[in-house]
């Protein structure tokens, strides 16, 4: 074998292991979400997320620090995928009352979908006050939001120095939403609709 194959085999090697490492990576983030759903953010530790995954804690901090590091990469892989799919939805082509609905819909599919998930991001924002561990995941997430929400005011036509307004209103419902859900208290994702686009509709004006 030649030294630029042997160099061409070693970058492949290494790759594949990264691709590998990866994939390892996102299966216990799944597994970390399910033992959070089922004990709570507090009471979850590593030992819990081993006896699901039937991996042992050794294998967990191969992979991540600490229960800290595994929640950061948890929320913060979900967050981009989260606002992927909005962006895909504030991409088509359809008109600005369409697009402002199909946007909303989105929104509350994912409460459906992810319950657990958006639960831990405020879980964590709120630890965050508390813990150092989560300041930096934090700020980047909010400020992904922050952006996203910033396409959806262009998007539907409202003014740019709406943003940071939009973004609360949406954040406080979105919020309030996930709790009735989490609850089993009968949420209707079609009321957050209404009243998501109530709450916009004062800034259109």
């Amino acid at each position: 074998m030649t030294a630029l194959a042997k160099v061409t085999k070693m970058r492949a090697d290494a790759t594949r292991r990264s691709i590998r490492r990866e994939e390892t990576k996102l299966e216990l983030a799944a597994y970390a979400v399910a033992a959070i759903s089922e004990l709570g953010y507090a009471r979850m530790g590593l030992r819990d997320i081993a006896a699901i995954s039937g991996r042992s804690v050794g294998a967990l901090t191969y992979h991540f620090d600490d229960k800290n590091d595994l929640i950061c990469f948890c929320v913060r892989n979900y967050k981009e995928r989260f606002v992927s799919d909005i962006d895909q939805i504030i991409a088509l082509d359809i008109p600005q009352d369409d697009k402002l609905a199909a946007i909303l819909d989105g929104l509350a599919g994912t409460i459906e979908a992810d319950a657990a998930t958006h639960r831990l991001w405020y879980d964590i924002r709120s630890q965050a006050l508390f813990e150092e561990a989560f300041q930096k995941v934090v700020s980047d997430i909010e400020a992904s939001l922050i952006d996203m929400t910033g396409r959806i005011v262009d998007a539907v036509g409202m003014r740019p120095e709406t943003t940071t307004a939009a973004y609360h209103i949406l954040d406080g419902l979105f919020q309030r939403h996930l709790h009735l859900a989490c609850r089993n208290t009968g949420w209707n994702p079609e009321d957050m609709v209404d009243e998501m686009s109530s709450g916009l509709a004062f800034l259109m004006e």
